[in-house]
């Protein structure tokens, strides 16, 4: 692994820390999340940073590791930062609640 991928990787899994704790924050409750501007907010930009780094991975990384679903990853960051309307929330929740912490723990074993 290169030092620039490296340095994304260790950012992804900040974001995706800090989704987890803005998970324990509000509540890990999907009606919440779905009434609580507040706690979409918080999630939507973490997402749109893991996506942005994403999109900085070398395409050598992002090759030898197929079994991380990174184009969608990067397309839960473009619909949050340029398509927001038509954000799908469960997905959404699903992504924060399962995704996220999968993709946090397999990075975490490359460093």
């Amino acid at each position: 692994m290169n030092a620039k991928d490296e340095k994304y990787i260790k950012k992804i899994i900040e974001y995706c820390e800090a989704t987890a704790s803005d998970i324990e924050y509000f509540g890990d409750d999907f009606n919440e999340y779905l009434t609580n501007d507040h706690y979409q907010r918080a999630c939507a930009f973490n997402i749109i940073q893991i996506g942005e780094y994403i999109g900085r991975l070398s395409d050598e990384f992002k090759d030898k590791h197929p079994e991380i679903a990174w184009n969608s990853l990067k397309a839960m960051r473009n619909i949050h930062a340029h398509d927001y309307e038509n954000v799908i929330e469960h997905l959404v929740w699903e992504t924060m609640k399962v995704e996220l912490p999968e993709l946090k723990e397999y990075l975490e074993k490359l460093l």
